[in-house]
C-alpha cells in the first residue's frame, strides 16, 4: 500500500527532475540564439497546425455552410416563383378555355332555339296559307257568293258592298302586321324572332365570368 511518505518522496523527485529539466532547457536556449530561433519556429509550427489552422478550417467550413444554405434558400425562392408562375399560366389558359366553351355553348343553344322557333313559325304560316287557299276554293264554289257571270250573290247584295278581295292580306293570329301580306308578315315575324334571339345571346354572353374562379369555388361556373 502506497504511503504518504512514498507519495511525498515521488512528488519531490518529480519536481526536482522537472526543475533540472527546465533549467537545462533554459541553459540550452540561452547558449545559442539559433537554439532559441529553432524553438520559436517549432512552437509557431505547432500552434499553427494544431490550434490556428483547425480553427480556421472550422470557421471556413461554417462560412461555406452558410453560403450553401443561403444559395439553397435563394434557389428555393426562385423555384417557388417559377412554380407559382407556371400555375398562374395554367390557370389563365384553363380560364380562357372555360370562357370559350361557355360562349360556344351559349351560341349553340341560342342558334338551336332560334332555328326551332323559326321552323315552327314557318310551319304556322304554311298551315295558314293552306287554310286560306282552302277557304278561297270553298268560296269560289259557293253559289251564294257569285253567279256564273261573276256577279255578287244575293247574300253579298243584301249585305251591302262586297268586301275587298285579297284574303292573303288578313293578319294571321299572333303575328305582327295587321295590314301585311302573308309573305311580308312572315318576314317581319322572322326579323322580330332574330332580334329577340340576338338580345338573348348578348345578355347571356355578358353574364359569362371572364375572371378565374376563387380556389374554394373552382367547381362553380
Amino acid at each position: 500500500m502506497i504511503t504518504w511518505a512514498a507519495i511525498r518522496l515521488f512528488a519531490s523527485g518529480a519536481l526536482d527532475g522537472l526543475r533540472r529539466g527546465i533549467s537545462a532547457a533554459v541553459k540550452w536556449l540561452l547558449s545559442d540564439w539559433r537554439n532559441f530561433a529553432v524553438t520559436l519556429l517549432a512552437g509557431l509550427y505547432v500552434f499553427a497546425n494544431f490550434v490556428h489552422v483547425p480553427r480556421l478550417k472550422a470557421d471556413l467550413a461554417a462560412s461555406e455552410q452558410l453560403v450553401t444554405d443561403t444559395q439553397l434558400a435563394h434557389l428555393g425562392t426562385i423555384f417557388n416563383y417559377i412554380d407559382a408562375s407556371a400555375q398562374a399560366q395554367a390557370d389563365a389558359e384553363a380560364n380562357v378555355i372555360r370562357v370559350r366553351l361557355d360562349q360556344e355553348e351559349i351560341t349553340d343553344a341560342t342558334v338551336s332555339r332560334y332555328r326551332s322557333d323559326r321552323d315552327a313559325l314557318r310551319a304556322r304560316f304554311a298551315n295558314l296559307r293552306i287554310d286560306r287557299l282552302r277557304a278561297a276554293g270553298a268560296a269560289a264554289g259557293d253559289p251564294r257568293r257569285a253567279d256564273p257571270a261573276g256577279l255578287p250573290g244575293a247574300s253579298d247584295a243584301a249585305g251591302g258592298a262586297a268586301a275587298p278581295t285579297g284574303e292573303d292580306r288578313l293578319p294571321p293570329a299572333g303575328v305582327i302586321g295587321g295590314s301585311l301580306s302573308l309573305d311580308d308578315a312572315l318576314i317581319a315575324s322572322e326579323q322580330a324572332l332574330q332580334l329577340g334571339a340576338l338580345i338573348d345571346w348578348v345578355e347571356a354572353q355578358a353574364a359569362v365570368r371572364f375572371t378565374p374562379a376563387n380556389p374554394d369555388k373552382k367547381g362553380e361556373r
